[in-house]
């Protein structure tokens, strides 16, 4: 089967190069021309019918190892008449053998490197030999090329391995400074204050099932008052948060999502003029754990992303120090509590919502169905440029599970506004 096909690859690239040296004789070409798609139609009939394919002597020059013949050259130059082979009363044969012929020639003529024998050297060995597949290729004087020995076939091969993680985070650093003379028509005092902010995050994604989501935030801000005599300077900013989400694709848009948060601050806080912190490195320690489905659409330009953990999400409080336990919802004697109940998380991604200005939120909810936990951030980022940008950052809680947190004014709601501007390093 695979020499029919050779035979047919030879015959049609042979007769596409006769067709141009033959262009004078246009009634031949135009003639076969036409017979062409009969002939390679009949031949492939042959070939699945017997595997041996066509053995009419007619083309028998066409597929063996090419040779010289004297009868080719001969009617060339006008040696042999030709008129037998194409006039009024030439077979088809005659007339096949007419085109085979040119085709002959113009192999003769052009690549004459693939002739192998003479028509003697063929008609002395009393058989005809075997047609040789192998093209040989034109020697060429090709300068060497040096290769490692320790690469095989002297080919250096190079796999890349798809990689899908992804890293990504900013720097942040603001400084304010006021000044204010004891006799200012106005009064009030003079501060410095300066805050710093981390974000790191560290991603995963298959592009097909999997997605594993990291960000580890640090914030860390200190003002300076007068009115504070017993401290240089206080924390007003402080916090250290981790989370973590590893997601498994159900269907489009839709996942079984695993989540994990972890967030307490680094230093102690002081109220003013008040030598006892209220609060400090792992006092309190908020934990939670919650596995759900997340839906992620689209709207208006923005992603949301909508996570539901329907009685499957474990809330944990640590406070280390006994005296602070109360004031964070813990019983006397006791350094954490804990308990499960029901998560409502929906994000909204950073998203370029006017030329400059970047917008991203989040609201919280978590409830064990006796008490209820409620959160709200929002960031507004103005990049003036690729270095300096200002900010507006706004927070608001709500616990109830802390009695020692009850406001007069503001009831169990806890609310944090601020505004920064300085030097900024996004990568």
């Amino acid at each position: 089967m695979s020499t029919m096909k050779t035979k047919y690859a030879f015959l049609l690239l042979f007769f596409m190069a006769y067709s141009a040296a033959m262009a004078q004789n246009n009634d031949v070409v135009d003639y076969y021309n036409l017979k062409i798609d009969e002939l390679v139609a009949k031949w492939q009939k042959t070939s699945l019918d017997n595997e041996e394919g066509d053995t009419d002597p007619v083309y028998a020059k066409m597929f063996v190892t090419p040779v010289l013949y004297s009868s080719v050259v001969d009617k060339a130059f006008g040696f042999d008449e030709a008129e037998g082979y194409t006039g009024e009363y030439a077979t088809v044969d005659d007339k096949r053998a007419f085109v085979i012929d040119g085709l002959m020639l113009d192999l003769y003529r052009t690549s004459p490197e693939f002739v192998e024998m003479t028509e003697e050297e063929l008609l002395s060995e009393q058989s005809v030999p075997e047609y040789v597949s192998e093209i040989k290729a034109p020697v060429k004087d090709i300068a060497p090329v040096a290769m490692p020995g320790s690469v095989a076939g002297g080919m250096k091969t190079t796999v890349v391995k798809p990689n899908y993680w992804s890293t990504s985070g900013n720097i942040s650093l603001t400084f304010t400074q006021n000044f204010i003379s004891g006799n200012w028509f106005q009064g009030g005092e003079s501060n410095k204050t300066m805050l710093g902010q981390f974000n790191f995050h560290l991603n995963y994604d298959d592009k097909d099932r999997i997605t594993f989501k990291n960000h580890f935030n640090v914030d860390l801000g200190f003002a300076t008052t007068k009115a504070d005599t017993l401290h240089s300077f206080r924390t007003n900013t402080d916090r250290l948060r981790i989370e973590s989400s590893l997601g498994y694709k159900l269907v489009k848009n839709l996942d079984l999502t695993m989540k994990m948060k972890l967030e307490t601050q680094s230093l102690p806080n002081y109220p003013v003029n008040t030598p006892d912190f209220v609060s400090n490195f792992m006092a309190p320690f908020d934990a939670n754990f919650s596995l759900g489905l997340n839906y992620n659409t689209s709207f208006l330009g923005m992603k949301p992303e909508f996570f539901f953990a329907p009685l499957s999400a474990y809330n944990y409080k640590f406070v280390r120090y006994g005296d602070l336990v109360s004031r964070y919802g813990i019983r006397e004697g006791r350094h954490h509590k804990e308990d499960f109940g029901t998560q409502l998380i929906m994000t909204i991604p950073t998203v370029r919502i006017f030329k400059i200005v970047d917008f991203w939120s989040r609201a919280e909810f978590y409830t064990n169905y006796a008490r209820a936990f409620f959160q709200i951030e929002t960031k507004f980022d103005i990049m003036l440029n690729k270095y300096f940008k200002a900010s507006l950052n706004m927070h608001a809680r709500f616990d109830d599970s802390a009695p020692g947190l009850y406001d007069d004014e503001y009831g169990y709601w806890q609310i944090k506004e601020l505004m920064t501007f300085g030097v900024t390093y996004t990568w």
